[in-house]
């Protein structure tokens, strides 16, 4: 057995998914954290190339297809970056060969897709996360700090636009509705996990309205509100037309929190500045790279048996709100969230 100076044995880490994104960002962020190793990759067979090529530059096992690498012995944790509507079956078929899995957002696309991930991982006795990475940049711990010491009072609303332009015809399976395609489920997740993270609770009513570019069969930009009752609200925006962009805006009964870049990169700073009647305060947050963070992160609950920072529960209701708008936009009406049923007024 190989341990390592985090303490414990090595974690060998697998990746389903070889795109150019996922090998830049995630990859060198699993070979970078302590006691963690990226020991093999795969892509689909018609894409074996990829994963050869992606492979032999991070000294990991290329594997021809999605299904030899998860029932390697050899490997501890999977890592699921796979288009949408193939999240559910492979992080359930990685759990029952008693992997570890940290899953690319959306765990699921509605609760039901949860559930049954959350009696896999229960049957299994294994650890699985919704790999949300913007949560683990030391901004959003200021934010919440701020927010908590009482800086800007009472929390009343919540603004956030979460946005990058993907360009029609370029094949990017954010376009495609039988992957799971659409806004909601890539930008929106989270713009709409900033309100739940913020206000620690979900909405009781939900309003979307989403528009498609002509020629795409998805959403691809929405506004959407959220009523969390006693006064607290959040209003969202989230599109695949345009950015990039990433920011979010705590308002207060005596201030604003507003956080610049909530993607912000391994070599960009953060920037939180907060206004209230005693004036404008400024915090830039050292540079920081999320995406190892996460990785670390969730490693330390694997060794320590501990429930990850992003809960079941929190994947639960993300994938909750999410299916919501989806239903609000298709209705055209104002969604009700119950504890028996979501229903269009």
């Amino acid at each position: 057995m190989t341990t390592s100076d985090a303490g414990g044995k090595v974690l060998h880490w697998g990746v389903l998914g070889a795109t150019s994104y996922i090998a830049t960002h995630l990859m060198p962020a699993i070979a970078q954290t302590p006691g963690c190793e990226l020991a093999a990759v795969a892509s689909r067979p018609e894409h074996a190339y990829r994963a050869g090529e992606v492979a032999q530059a991070h000294g990991a096992v290329a594997h021809q297809d999605y299904g030899s690498l998860v029932d390697d012995p050899r490997i501890d944790v999977v890592y699921i970056a796979l288009p949408n509507s193939e999240h559910i079956s492979w992080t359930v078929r990685a759990l029952e060969k008693g992997r570890h899995v940290l899953v690319e957002k959306p765990m699921a696309m509605g609760e039901d897709g949860c559930a049954r991930i959350e009696e896999a991982a229960r049957v299994a006795s294994r650890t699985v996360m919704e790999a949300f990475m913007y949560r683990f940049h030391p901004q959003q711990r200021r934010a919440a700090e701020l927010l908590a010491s009482g800086a800007i009072g009472e929390l009343r609303v919540v603004r956030a636009c979460f946005a990058h332009g993907i360009e029609s015809g370029s094949g990017n399976i954010r376009l495609e509705p039988s992957l799971g395609g659409g806004a909601t489920w890539d930008v929106g997740c989270y713009a709409v996990d900033v309100p739940l993270l913020f206000f620690g609770r979900e909405p009781e009513r939900v309003s979307a309205r989403f528009s498609r570019r002509p020629g795409t069969g998805v959403e691809t930009s929405a506004v959407a509100t959220m009523d969390f009752g006693d006064g607290r609200s959040a209003v969202i925006d989230y599109s695949i037309d345009y950015g990039p962009r990433a920011w979010y805006e705590l308002q207060g009964t005596q201030g604003t929190i507003t956080v610049r870049n909530a993607w912000a990169m391994a070599d960009e700073d953060g920037e939180i500045t907060v206004l209230t009647a005693d004036g404008v305060h400024h915090e830039t947050i050292p540079a920081a790279n999320h995406y190892q963070l996460q990785v670390a992160s969730f490693a330390r609950a694997v060794r320590e048996e501990t429930t990850p920072l992003v809960t079941l529960a929190d994947s639960r209701r993300t994938a909750r709100e999410g299916a919501a708008l989806v239903t609000s936009a298709a209705a055209g009406g104002v969604i009700t969230l119950g504890a028996a049923a979501t229903q269009a007024l």
